[in-house]
Formats: C-alpha cells, sequence, structure tokens
C-alpha cells in the first residue's frame, strides 16, 4: 500500500545512497507522478506533497562559489585572447556559460546585447560596459557568428570550451595561484553577490541575470525600459568593482593575455 510513510522512507534511503539532493529529485519526481494520476482517478492522494526535502549539509560547500577580485586579476591576464574574451563576457554580463558561448554577434545592437536566457527563457538587455568593450576590441575578427570563437575561428561548443577552460585551471593550481573550486557558473553567482553586497535589492539582480518567469511572447521592444534599468545596474556594478579593486592590494605584476594559440 502506498502511503505519505512509505514515500518518506523512500525519500530517506535515497539520501543515505545518492545524497540529499538527488534524494530530493527523486521526490520530486514521485510527487510528479502522484499529481499526474490524480485526475486520472488513479490515485486519490499525492502522498510525496508531505515528505519534507532534504537540507542540504552543513559542512558541505556551495557549487559555483564566487570569485574575489584576487582570483580575477590572475586569472584574466593569464588567459589566452579566445579564453580570456570569453571569461570577461561572463564576468562583466552574469551571463551563464552555455548563454555566453552561443551568443550571435547580431544579438549586440550597439552598446547593448540583447537575447533569452535558454535556462528559463527569459528576455535579458544587458548593456556592455567599458571592460566588456575594451575586450571585446582587442579580440580578433573571425567569421563565427557567435561573439566569441575559438582559434580557429570556430563557435565554440560547450564541451570544447569546458576542456581548455579545465587545463587552464588546472596548471594555475597545480602552480599554487587559485583554489581547485573555480567554476565558470561561478562568474554568474560574483555578478550577483557584488550587486546584492552594492546594496540593489533581488529584483533588480534578478532582471540583469534572466531570472523571471519565462514570457516568449515579448519582443526586443517592450524591453527597452529594462535595458535603461540594468544601465543603471551595470554601472553600479563597475563602480563596485572598482571600489573593491582600490582596497586589494596588487600582488602580481600586470601581464597581457598570453598570445599564444589555444586548442579547442
Amino acid at each position: 500500500m502506498i502511503d505519505t510513510p512509505l514515500v518518506s522512507g523512500i525519500h530517506d534511503k535515497a539520501a543515505k545512497k545518492i545524497g540529499w539532493r538527488r534524494a530530493n529529485m527523486v521526490r520530486t519526481l514521485l510527487s510528479e507522478v502522484f499529481r499526474y494520476n490524480i485526475p486520472k482517478g488513479l490515485i486519490e492522494v499525492n502522498y510525496a506533497k508531505d515528505v519534507i526535502p532534504k537540507r542540504r549539509p552543513r559542512d558541505r560547500a556551495y557549487a559555483n562559489r564566487p570569485w574575489n577580485i584576487e582570483e580575477r586579476d590572475i586569472v584574466l591576464p593569464r588567459a589566452k585572447p579566445h579564453v580570456h574574451v570569453a571569461l570577461a563576457l561572463m564576468m562583466n554580463t552574469g551571463l551563464d556559460p552555455t548563454d555566453a558561448l552561443k551568443l550571435r554577434k547580431d544579438q549586440i545592437d550597439e552598446d547593448t546585447i540583447w537575447g533569452v536566457r535558454g535556462k528559463t527563457g527569459e528576455e535579458v538587455a544587458i548593456p556592455i560596459s567599458p571592460t566588456l568593450q575594451a575586450a571585446l576590441d582587442l579580440f580578433p575578427d573571425h567569421e563565427a557568428e557567435t561573439v566569441l570563437a575559438s582559434s580557429r575561428g570556430e563557435a565554440w561548443t560547450y564541451n570544447g570550451f569546458s576542456t581548455v577552460w579545465h587545463r587552464f585551471k588546472i596548471k594555475l593550481e597545480d602552480e599554487g595561484l587559485i583554489a581547485p573550486d573555480l567554476t565558470l557558473k561561478g562568474m554568474r553567482h560574483t555578478v550577483a553577490t557584488t550587486l546584492r553586497e552594492a546594496g540593489l535589492d533581488e529584483r533588480r539582480i534578478a532582471d540583469l541575470l534572466g531570472q523571471k518567469t519565462p514570457s516568449m511572447a515579448r519582443h526586443y521592444s517592450r524591453s527597452a525600459n529594462l535595458a535603461e534599468k540594468n544601465r543603471e545596474t551595470m554601472a553600479t556594478l563597475e563602480k563596485e568593482k572598482e571600489r573593491r579593486a582600490k582596497i586589494v592590494k596588487p600582488s602580481l605584476k600586470s601581464v597581457k593575455p598570453d598570445q599564444s594559440e589555444d586548442q579547442k
């Protein structure tokens, strides 16, 4: 007989065997199955609804932590040009790595990036900061339709860029320059954290990161006001990064990005 105690027991066993996160996924799956079958008369109650989700263990580190200024100043100057511009794009927009790599040239209109966040389908309008513009201006022209490209002038695949990033990161780790938990997605968290600490409310940050409820029927024209508001948000991000940079004593000499070729 299926009942809530049975589902709760399954949930507990799953947590011990496959971890708290996957156990919660099992609970969610069962809940959806029950919910779908109630109107069909196959079951009367959603027995998973009242099962309490497992919490993240307190001693477990959060994935994709924000980068600090020292890490930014270590990584960017040492990155090869095709990696450098990709990191600069993610770091100065809060774009998810997948969205950044897929960003097309025709999605940039003068000083604004227009797009749709892949995960949520939410429209984004991101002003291009002077820092990002400088990085884009230094990037060699290429034939790919995307803004970013490999050293061969071809659009990046996510796996291709991840491989190059991983090799580069491991090298820095081996040299003792960065901690081993630095991730590409962490740069998105960096933008959100920096703006939150600068005093911006969560709604404005969500607007910049494309975290609102999806609405695929919108047109770019309707985002005109959003773009202007995000311009103020981006200005806050720039000012906060400059303020933080001034209070951190430089520990490394500034070097230009490595001009050697990278491998896709």
